[in-house]
């Protein structure tokens, strides 16, 4: 089978979508403004990347993220744009939305006021509250993913990796969705589990971390690095970083950052209601019991690693080798 040939501005998909310039680039996929010469008005076009655009998976993986867009009504959700049903090509069609993310406003030590902060999460957690009522987890929620418009209106975006509550398999055709964003994973999707909305809700818990002290949860440049640290410790406390913080965002931040996905909040709403309300939480204690990401316990966690995958191999193959011996001294 040929490659499929690069996307560029001045191609035309399926004789309505005339693609003008890109506008973004991931792992798997390009985006680019395009004018819609049906409905008029310009629109974003997301295409897989030639090397995944020939596979049955990736077909099946843009094909789902545009049945679920297609079943999204909520002001503070991405709007999808129809397909053709006879397209030749693989990609998805969305609303075009100039603004600017979550992203530029946090981290790097930029921070908000805790009032703020509490506002805009109220905002997002009524997006995927919606979200899970329709039994889809986004699974790759970050402040890269929600996008401020001009208007005063903000964008729960990207649904790349979304999947349906119920579904068995992240991916078709053999192919899995790569892990999300580190900074914002739960440590469930980490060990590849398949993702309920507990990942979600870790992820808001994470997006909020970092709206009130200016920075994620782990930090470190190499993502196994953090991947490794939130399933083996906890972050900081974030009173720890900003005294100014309040008691109860404090609670509220560590209990949706919990490991343990049952001991996180049981869903999006029960976070938004003690957002919303702060004054009615009750203060535990989490943060005078949180496990510090230590040199021992890394050690401990590689330790366990080299025996699962070296001693415990080599015990098998010495009993089956002891096994044929004793089985052949029998035959004699």
């Amino acid at each position: 089978m040929s490659p499929t040939p690069r996307a560029a501005p001045g191609q035309l998909l399926d004789g309505r979508f005339l693609l003008k310039e890109e506008i973004g680039r991931g792992g798997m996929s390009t985006v680019f403004k395009a004018e819609d010469l049906a409905l008029g008005g310009h629109c974003a076009v997301k295409m897989p990347l030639p090397l995944y655009a020939s596979g049955v998976g990736s077909w099946s993986m843009f094909q789902r993220e545009a049945e679920i867009g297609a079943r999204l009504d909520h002001p503070s959700l991405l709007r999808f744009v129809a397909l053709p049903p006879d397209r030749r090509r693989s990609y998805v069609v969305t609303e075009f939305i100039d603004g600017t993310s979550l992203a530029s406003r946090v981290g790097r030590g930029r921070r908000l006021p805790e009032p703020e902060a509490f506002r805009l999460m109220q905002r997002i957690c009524d997006a995927v509250d919606y979200l899970h009522r329709q039994g889809i987890v986004h699974y790759d929620l970050k402040p890269g993913n929600v996008v401020f418009c001009d208007d005063g209106s903000l964008r729960v975006i990207d649904f790349g990796m979304a999947h349906e509550v119920a579904t068995r398999r992240l991916g078709s055709g053999g192919s899995v969705p790569p892990i999300a964003t580190s900074d914002y994973v739960a440590p469930e999707q980490i060990r590849r589990k398949r993702g309920q909305t507990s990942v979600d809700v870790y992820a808001l818990g994470a997006m909020l971390y970092e709206m009130l002290t200016g920075a994620p949860p782990f930090e470190n440049d190499d993502p196994f690095v953090v991947a490794s640290a939130r399933q083996i410790g906890d972050p900081r406390a974030p009173r720890a970083k900003v005294p100014s913080i309040s008691r109860e965002a404090e609670e509220i931040v560590l209990r949706a950052l919990r490991r343990n996905p049952k001991e996180r909040y049981a869903s999006v709403a029960n976070l938004a209601r003690d957002i919303a309300e702060p004054g009615r939480v009750q203060v535990s204690g989490l943060c005078e019991h949180l496990v510090e990401v230590t040199p021992l316990r890394k050690g401990l966690r590689w330790l366990r690693y080299l025996t699962v995958v070296g001693v415990a191999p080599l015990a098998v193959l010495a009993l089956s080798f002891r096994v044929l011996w004793l089985y052949l001294e029998h035959k004699r």
